[in-house]
């Protein structure tokens, strides 16, 4: 793979103002759609801020995309492809200003996936429960790699020890309520349901 001298978040604005142009949307009509200004919606496009994964689903969304679209930097047809531990790409989640860290794992596919794989990092030693608190369509799998954490899913909460893992349903609320052992590392595998 060659390397890629533009940002990442570059690229994703390239990519998000090429998906808006084959559809014949225009800036205004996007952003209205994703709740944006159209000035945000241009920083975005020309990549001068890095947008959180909530609002990159939302946009993707909007133009029929999965949010994983975003995130094809490749011209080359692949049906595969591998990203090495050094070239994983961190991204803004909605619990990055929380102290939790998202790596994308598979990115890169001139396709759009099933689901999206994270590799996630919590470093704060006490969380909010109150702050953590995430809902989003689809199911989710957990695997805990280091650490120990407790996780709420609705009103059950599971303590998990590096090995266990955890499904569930991604409408219900759900979120660390406690770690131990920090950082606390674990795998994070979100389904993208077709419309």
């Amino acid at each position: 793979m060659a390397k890629v001298t533009e940002s990442v978040e570059e690229q994703i604005g390239q990519r998000i103002r090429a998906l808006r142009s084959e559809r014949n949307v225009t800036l205004d009509q996007l952003a209205v759609e994703v709740k944006l200004t159209k000035g945000q919606l241009s920083k975005i496009e020309n990549g001068k801020v890095s947008s959180p994964v909530s609002t990159l689903t939302r946009i993707a969304s909007a133009l029929g995309a999965q949010v994983g679209t975003l995130f094809n930097f490749s011209d080359q047809e692949s049906r595969a492809v591998m990203v090495r531990k050094e070239d994983r790409k961190e991204i803004a989640g909605r619990g990055s200003k929380l102290g939790h860290s998202y790596e994308s794992l598979a990115f890169g596919l001139p396709f759009e996936k099933d689901f999206e794989t994270y590799l996630m990092t919590i470093e704060e030693k006490k969380i909010n429960p109150a702050k953590n608190i995430f809902k989003h369509p689809g199911h989710e799998f957990l695997y805990l790699l280091e650490g120990n954490m407790v996780y709420r899913h609705g009103s059950k909460s599971f303590s998990m020890r590096p090995g266990d893992s955890l499904f569930f349903d991604g409408t219900i609320e759900h979120g660390p309520v406690s770690v131990t052992g920090t950082p606390v590392r674990f795998l994070s595998i979100i389904s993208n349901p077709r419309n």
